[in-house]
């Protein structure tokens, strides 16, 4: 994962996801794209009480605080020792990270909610995780990184989801100390775990399986079961959903992980 983007917002996610971006950089000596969005229509839209209140000095304040916030995040830039770059613009947080991840190997962006403004965080990264053509890293909040060399957990149903998530976490589960490949209530498929398994081995990448019966608990409550029990320092998980309208309308387990993300989620749709 050479070209990390990750999302400037300056919300209360924004250390966690810069701490998680340059764990990325070491670990894979990758370049990260900082990438600022100004959202115009939700200041040009303001208060109708405010009348004739001109736009431009609305804009010229947004402008000012995003100056703020580079100043303030190229300076810890400058003492992490990574490659990185400053890249802004204009229009939908959303749409402006999908456009970037074109040309990017993950998106590093916010899980949650702790807060109000993670929870406005966890709508675009649901969003993004749908559309991107890049996997998304999806961070807590209170998390202070990514040891992308601890234990990793795989969830694994042979879906297609599940597939290029999978395959999205190779370069990193290449540098994981241990992998467990999961899966919940296997259905008979010619692409079940063991063949997930036989897949990673080729890639010089030994899992280990495990095999839960899904019982009176919810996949969801399998899945943190069993981070708990590994140790698991990140987590891959397939991005089940559609989006529209800009809402996050993910399954129950994606969204349920993301809304209370017991470790770093790389997830992909």
């Amino acid at each position: 994962m050479k070209t990390i983007l990750v999302h400037i917002e300056g919300d209360d996610g924004q250390e966690a996801r810069l701490n998680a971006a340059f764990d990325l950089a070491r670990a894979t000596g990758g370049h990260l794209v900082c990438l600022s969005v100004m959202p115009y229509a939700a200041y040009a839209l303001g208060d109708p009480a405010m009348g004739a209140f001109p736009v431009t000095t609305l804009i010229d304040a947004v402008e000012a605080r995003r100056k703020e916030e580079r100043v303030a995040v190229e300076a810890r830039l400058t003492q992490e020792g990574v490659s990185w770059e400053w890249q802004a613009a204009d229009g939908d947080s959303s749409d402006r990270l999908v456009e970037y991840a074109r040309l990017a190997d993950v998106v590093v962006m916010s899980a949650g909610p702790f807060s109000r403004q993670a929870a406005l965080q966890l709508g675009i990264t649901g969003d993004v995780a749908i559309r991107s053509p890049a996997p998304v890293l999806a961070v807590p909040p209170n998390a202070r990184g990514i040891t992308v060399a601890g234990p990793a957990l795989v969830c694994w149903d042979g879906g297609q989801e599940a597939a290029r998530a999978l395959r999205a976490a190779l370069p990193l589960l290449a540098l994981s100390e241990a992998v467990t490949l999961l899966t919940v209530e296997e259905k008979d498929t010619a692409f079940g775990v063991r063949a997930a398994a036989a897949f990673l081995s080729r890639h010089g990448i030994h899992a280990d399986v495990v095999e839960r019966a899904q019982g009176s608990s919810s996949i969801e409550q399998v899945i943190r079961s069993v981070a708990a029990e590994r140790q698991a320092a990140w987590i891959v998980q397939g991005a089940y959903g559609h989006s529209r309208m800009r809402q996050m309308l993910f399954g129950g387990v994606t969204r349920g992980l993301l809304a209370d993300a017991p470790a770093p989620i790389l997830i992909a749709h």
